[in-house]
């Protein structure tokens, strides 16, 4: 709920109705009773969108909060809003910025008094971004500051006018973080989706490279599959100067933005899509996403297949962690000979024996993320995809390095080195490492320095694998 000058903001799913928040409005004195949220909807002046909701909790867009602004405003001869309303949420799988004009407008009983007269959202010059509502402390001033960053932009802070916010003259770059040696104009980052086997769903992909690297490598570009598809976590296409040691070597990184995260909304996460019964979704999309980078299909459309046939398997590397890790494991079992290297990091890998023992601590709260396998129904569909029952024997598997934490309480350090030795028992082909840390937990070590060894670790038996080691 949000004050906005008499009224209340308030943000609903209506008692479980709608997969994402709806945005309702009610007087203040009102707020007690359910039948006084009444839509926010756009000014029957607006003809081209006459009274339809902002915010309407549907699958298209979703609203994660809203944050009102009354800025000063001394010409009286200017149109003056009653408020702006800056919302953020996500649309097309990206997070999104809105800046709404709103006004009072008559009364109906249907829809709140309380409209929007103007809504923008926020566009950029790049195509794959994260971006949210920035620290605002006086909301009196004529502009909102938001943190935008890129694949390929470090984070910054913008000053976006409210009165005027789709005119990128107008806006100004109050900071951005500087990156030694860091050259904007070498890279490039794209979005795009790529069908799912199902015919119908399209996944978000981002990706990010150098600019020469397909022309070094054309066909044949080394690339990095990264993905994680569970609780509803979105994966960003936010700056990471650790990703600089790859692409300075001509990686292409590709994100995966797989069913199970929440970068299309709550539906993306929820059953059927990426949860329960239907988390093998999560799994099939990071394998199609790979066959996709990898299609060596001659007759198509450039202009709308991006990243299409890129790479071929033997050039192909992937990365997942904690429930990424089981994504990787699980990915590697149902497409062995698609990838030449596989990192797990804490891999959540033993599903089946770890949700079966109550006795662990945190089993009991993750049934409500995968299911508990006392059940006949949960058992038999963890175990269909559970990466320790499902390693194929005989077959040749990629490289993997896995490794795990002594301290760790999430993913106990046996599930990895169980993974280890079931791999290196039942496959044939390239080396399968594990690496336990005898100091560390769940995420690592919390010291900078030695974060930075062990990512330098990791890289260097990346670029071995893909055979970019000079």
């Amino acid at each position: 709920v949000t004050h906005c000058f008499g009224y209340w903001l308030v943000q609903t799913n209506n008692k479980g109705n709608t997969p994402n928040l709806s945005l309702k409005a009610c007087k203040v004195g009102e707020e007690k009773e359910s039948t006084f949220w009444l839509d926010v909807v756009t000014s029957s002046k607006i003809e081209s969108s006459s009274s339809l909701p902002i915010f309407d909790g549907g699958n298209e867009r979703s609203l994660d909060g809203i944050t009102i602004f009354s800025p000063d405003n001394n010409n009286d001869d200017a149109f003056t809003p009653f408020a702006y309303g800056v919302a953020t949420g996500r649309e097309d799988g990206m997070p999104r910025v809105w800046i709404l004009e709103f006004t009072e407008e008559g009364v109906s009983s249907k829809a709140s008094p309380l409209k929007v007269t103007k809504s923008c959202r926020l566009e950029f010059d790049e195509s794959a971004y994260d971006v949210g509502i920035g620290g605002n402390m006086d909301n009196s001033l004529p502009y909102v500051v938001i943190s935008y960053d890129s694949l390929v932009t470090p984070p910054s802070h913008i000053a976006i006018p409210l009165n005027n916010p789709d005119d990128f003259n107008a806006r100004r770059v109050l900071k951005e973080k500087q990156v030694d040696g860091y050259d904007k104009e070498l890279f490039a980052c794209e979005r795009f989706t790529v069908k799912s086997r199902d015919g119908v769903t399209d996944i978000p992909v981002s990706m990010v490279f150098q600019r020469d690297a397909f022309a070094k490598n054309k066909g044949k570009v080394p690339t990095h599959l990264y993905g994680y598809g569970s609780y509803g976590a979105s994966i960003e296409a936010s700056f990471r100067s650790t990703r600089l040691p790859l692409l300075k070597r001509g990686v292409v990184y590709v994100l995966a933005h797989v069913r199970g995260g929440g970068e299309l909304g709550r539906p993306w996460y929820e059953e059927p899509n990426g949860k329960y019964l239907g988390k093998k979704n999560s799994f099939n999309d990071f394998v199609d996403i790979a066959r996709w980078l990898t299609d060596e299909t001659t007759e198509r459309n450039a202009a709308d297949e991006k990243g299409r046939g890129i790479t071929i398997p033997s050039k192909l590397s992937c990365e997942g962690k904690s429930a990424g890790g089981l994504l990787i494991g699980a990915s590697i079992n149902q497409a062995p000979d698609l990838f030449c290297a596989a990192i797990l990091g804490v891999p959540f890998v033993d599903v089946i024996c770890t949700m079966i023992d109550c006795t662990i601590p945190l089993t009991c709260i993750e049934w409500l993320e995968w299911g508990n396998p006392n059940e006949e129904k949960y058992h038999d569909y963890i175990f269909s995809y559970c990466p320790m029952n499902n390693v194929q024997k005989g077959k040749m598997y990629p490289s993997c390095l896995i490794t795990g934490g002594l301290f760790d309480p999430r993913v106990q350090y046996w599930e990895p080195a169980k993974f280890c030795a079931e791999l290196r028992h039942a496959t044939r082909g390239y080396p399968i490492m594990l690496k336990t840390d005898m100091e560390a937990g769940h995420f690592a070590q919390s010291d900078r320095y030695k974060y930075l060894r062990e990512q330098a670790f990791e890289y260097a038996y990346l670029l071995d694998q893909l055979g970019l080691v000079q």
